[in-house]
């Protein structure tokens, strides 16, 4: 009976230890998950307020995205341009004609930034065509991104940047698929101030 009551002791002792550090253990892990939700929590709460800005800005009128859909879509159909056509409308007509040219699909892109630019001893008036969208055949893509940095059909046409993206497309038949290519380029397009 002896042994058995200094068995039980030592099992009370053990279990008690085993418990206390048990309960250490899970004291500790919530330690750690509460020190880190504060920078976690800040995190959040700057995406919060990235989101707060983003949604705070009005959505421009339907009339006024149609119009100018209306506008650049006529651009893109345009087969003659005129003299007295908008600087804009000869820039965007020079860019879908290297993309035809090209035999590429280019996208309905905004109107230009204007900026005037010292360069040299001259002042240029600077068109700045952001996100340009263009999608077809690789090599196709290429010729066209190649004409616009070599400034083989406009010398003042000056690339700027250039996202390349491939993807895997599924054809007509069963298990068949081919590479589509798009691109998005900005384009800087200098003219004489006042010419």
């Amino acid at each position: 009976m002896e042994a058995i009551k200094n068995l039980l002791s030592r099992f009370r002792q053990s279990a008690v230890l085993v418990l206390i550090g048990f309960f250490l253990i899970i004291y500790i892990a919530f330690g750690l998950i509460y020190w880190q939700q504060g920078s976690r929590q800040k995190e959040l709460e700057e995406q919060s307020a990235n989101i707060s800005l983003i949604v705070a800005k009005p959505l421009p009128s339907q009339a006024k995205l149609q119009a100018e859909y209306d506008t650049i879509n006529s651009y893109l159909t345009m087969t003659d341009i005129e003299v007295s056509d908008s600087i804009d409308a000869r820039a965007i007509y020079v860019i879908v004609g290297i993309a035809e040219k090209s035999g590429i699909t280019i996208d309905p892109f905004s109107q230009a930034a204007h900026r005037d630019e010292k360069v040299g001893g001259g002042t240029y008036q600077v068109l700045s065509f952001r996100n340009i969208s263009v999608h077809g055949d690789y090599d196709n893509i290429m010729a066209f991104i190649s004409d616009l940095d070599s400034g083989t059909t406009r010398e003042t046409m000056v690339l700027k940047k250039v996202t390349i993206n491939q993807v895997e497309v599924e054809g007509e038949g069963e298990g068949e698929t081919r590479t589509e290519t798009a691109a998005t380029l900005d384009v800087d397009l200098y003219t004489k101030s006042g010419g």
